[in-house]
């Protein structure tokens, strides 16, 4: 990338960006308030919110009298112009939404895979794409958002390892950067998830808080100050693979024994069920021994990781498939024990059910969030979040 340090053209984007997220925070707003709220002058609003609506990005909405004077028309995000695709992946098909900026669903389909070997995944996502936005050539595609179930190095745009989909160290992102032709964002079921919190629920501006998903896999977001905490490699959050056994050798898919995967998610207690003879096509209403063990260990291990952090809010997010009541449940009643003689009072603790379309749309939200944060990387001192001036 050509460095764009001190560049006008690099002052414009954080603008911008600065401008537009005012306007998803806020909106509909004034452009008096964005000038308070960025501490641009009224001019600079001015002219950034003209082009902004000659690119459609934003719209004008209702006017509202003031005090004194004209009536102030107010901004809103755009619907039409730019759209995001977000892509959940499981290892039976590719699941695409279609997004636009005030995070909306606006088409979907579903691509069936014919295996989960990355080049045949990757030419189905590309394909999906296509056939989720014929229907919008009116409409910039943007970019596209990808979910997968595992550990995923964001920034390296490689998936580290996925049980569900049998993948190691595959740089999903160049691949399908490569064959759709457009920018890929790579990420996990449950940073997905928590993009899109954080894009759209401006109750967590700000916050510390930590998302556990539990369904085929599991997961765990660290959202700090609210922005996600990725760790090296993009191996924070490696919550599945912790070991809470106690020497009874239950295999991972990692290639280890006893980790909490193998005993709290859908893939584990399936696994469970099948040394012991049985065959469960589903586990609604299932309320036994390995439901029970499930929750005590999945219980502890979200109080544990939850002490080590500190969050306000703990999330544990279950799949429409494993939102159990016996789980639910006694997941909740292990954590709240688990703080019964802490020094300090335990986080506020939400259960929520999740599925493929919250995955996805995350995924989407994941590269819309791009537009409302531009990077200062190349912009020598510049602070991220402050606008600047051109000399």
């Amino acid at each position: 990338m050509r460095p764009r340090a001190g560049s006008k053209a690099l002052i414009r984007e954080i603008n911008e960006a600065l401008v537009l997220d005012v306007v998803r925070a806020h909106r509909p707003v004034a452009r008096g308030r964005i000038a308070a709220e960025t501490g641009l002058s009224p001019a600079t609003v001015t002219g950034i919110t003209a082009r902004l609506l000659s690119a459609g990005l934003i719209t004008e909405a209702e006017a509202v009298r003031t005090t004194g004077g004209r009536p102030a028309r107010l901004l809103d995000l755009g619907t039409d112009a730019v759209l995001a695709a977000g892509v959940r992946l499981s290892n039976t098909e590719a699941y695409v939404v279609l997004v636009n900026l005030r995070g909306e669903v606006v088409a979907s389909h579903r691509e069936p895979l014919a295996s989960t070997r990355p080049q045949d995944v990757g030419e189905s996502v590309a394909r999906a794409v296509r056939l989720a936005t014929a229907s919008r050539a009116s409409s910039t595609l943007i970019g596209v958002g990808v979910a997968v179930s595992g550990v995923v190095d964001q920034q390296g745009g490689v998936v580290r390892h996925s049980g569900t989909m049998g993948w190691e160290n595959v740089p999903f992102q160049h691949q399908l950067t490569a064959l759709a032709d457009t920018p890929v964002v790579l990420d996990s079921y449950v940073n997905s998830v928590a993009s899109g919190l954080l894009l759209f629920d401006g109750r967590l501006t700000g916050r510390s808080l930590m998302i556990f998903s539990v369904g085929a896999s599991l997961g765990a977001s660290v959202v700090v100050q609210g922005r996600i905490h990725r760790g090296f490699s993009g191996t924070a959050g490696g919550f599945a693979h912790s070991c809470v056994g106690t020497g009874t050798g239950r295999p991972c898919h990692c290639g280890a024994e006893d980790c909490l995967e193998t005993w709290s998610s859908q893939w584990g207690i399936q696994r469970e069920l099948e040394r012991r003879g049985e065959t469960a096509a589903s586990l609604v209403g299932r309320d036994d021994d390995v439901i029970t063990s499930a929750a005590y260990r999945l219980g502890t291990a979200v109080a544990n990781a939850a002490k080590l952090f500190g969050p306000e809010r703990v999330v544990i997010a279950f799949t429409p498939e494993m939102n159990l009541a016996a789980l639910t449940a006694r997941t909740e009643q292990v954590f709240r024990c688990q703080y019964g003689h802490s020094a300090t009072p335990p986080p506020d603790l939400e259960l929520a059910v999740t599925g493929p379309s919250d995955h996805a749309s995350g995924a989407a939200y994941t590269v819309l969030a791009q537009l409302f944060t531009a990077s200062t990387s190349d912009a020598g001192t510049t602070g991220a979040g402050a606008a600047v001036t051109a000399d």
